[in-house]
């Protein structure tokens, strides 16, 4: 867990946005903080809170000590006057209850997010909220919250988490300052990888990071073991040249998809990973035989020329058909139609030789 901002990768512009802005004296009540899932949005919402109650420093310095009462509590996850909500365990929207409380037991208006913001701070200057994923609030809970918006406690910092600032309603982004954010650089991802020991070693991360756009969210999802596994298929069988058995590849590969995925667009999402693998793993080879990289088991049987002329092609037909799977087209055909040519490709190329 991210304790201080140093080890916080990326967003520095964002944060320097709110420290001349608490320099200024200009800090707002309420926050957007949206860009993509899985780039640190949250342990940003986190530190900026944390930064409000350490007792060590300014708060327009924005920075925290990591060992002052206040910090220590923080991290315990103890402070009083620190509130943070999001999508509870089963559920798929933000109820009303954790904005205003129940109304089974008479509880509305006496409990939830927006009562804790209304009460004094108890060992802060400030009360802060963070509401993560906060598009995912239901119209009754974004109605119950647009009411504190619309008069805000003075002591009341609220950090919205979101993907995309469009799924709020228009009066709650109206009453908000919008920050965006941005992925992280292949660099930052590779570093939190290896830190983290996500990954095995430097080159999976490199791998990874080149392929996950930025987002950890998104490497953890090319990290699943089963499309690690059909990875390792499509690659064991791309090497095997004129051996390759398209049916049982397509099968194999059709079958994984299927079953690490819950619905279709995770079904056709997947599909495009094994797809960027299968365009990548060629492309490589065609770097390396521009580079002048003679020991691959390809141009040993091919030849560079013949090689660029069959690698070439073979990536032509993999991007067409990753336009294929976005054009809706049925995932099984797809992957059948693409294995069976690259075994086509190859067969002729060995004829050739």
């Amino acid at each position: 867990m991210i304790k201080t901002w140093e080890q916080l990768k990326g967003h520095s512009e964002q944060r320097e946005l709110f420290r001349r802005s608490l320099q200024r004296g200009r800090l707002s009540h309420a926050y957007v903080l949206a860009g993509p899932e899985g780039i640190g949005k949250r342990q940003f919402a986190r530190l900026m809170a944390n930064s409000v109650f350490c007792r060590e420093y300014e708060l327009s310095e924005l920075q925290v000590c990591g060992e002052c009462r206040a910090c220590r509590g923080f991290a315990a996850g103890t402070w009083p006057d620190f509130i943070e909500i999001g999508v509870p365990a089963g559920k798929n929207v933000i109820p009303i209850s954790l904005i205003a409380g129940e109304t089974t037991d008479g509880k509305r208006g006496r409990e939830g997010l927006c009562y804790e913001l209304s009460v004094s701070p108890q060992a802060s200057d400030r009360r802060v909220a963070v509401i993560n994923d906060a598009g995912l609030m239901n119209t009754e809970s974004a109605n119950a919250l647009l009411k504190t918006l619309e008069e805000p406690p003075a002591h009341s910092l609220i950090l919205l988490v979101c993907d995309n600032p469009d799924t709020l309603l228009p009066t709650i982004r109206s009453r908000c300052q919008i920050v965006r954010f941005f992925p992280l650089n292949e660099a930052d991802v590779q570093e939190i990888l290896l830190a983290e020991e996500i990954v095995e070693s430097p080159e999976e991360a490199a791998s990874i990071a080149s392929l996950c756009e930025g987002s950890l969210e998104t490497a953890r999802q090319l990290l699943h073991p089963e499309l690690r596994k059909l990875k390792a298929t499509v690659a064991r069988q791309l090497n095997q040249m004129e051996g390759m058995k398209p049916l049982e590849v397509a099968a194999s590969v059709t079958a994984g998809i299927e079953e690490m995925s819950s619905n279709t667009p995770e079904q056709r999402q997947n599909a495009q990973w094994l797809l960027r693998f299968v365009a990548d793993a060629i492309r490589a080879r065609l770097q390396g035989l521009a580079g002048g990289d003679l020991s691959d088991p390809l141009t040993q049987r091919l030849g560079a020329r013949n090689g660029v002329d069959l690698l070439a092609p073979m990536l032509d037909r993999t991007l067409a058909a990753s336009r294929q799977v976005d054009g809706m087209s049925p995932v099984k055909l797809v992957m059948e139609a693409l294995f069976d040519e690259l075994a086509r490709m190859i067969r002729q190329a060995m004829k050739r030789a």
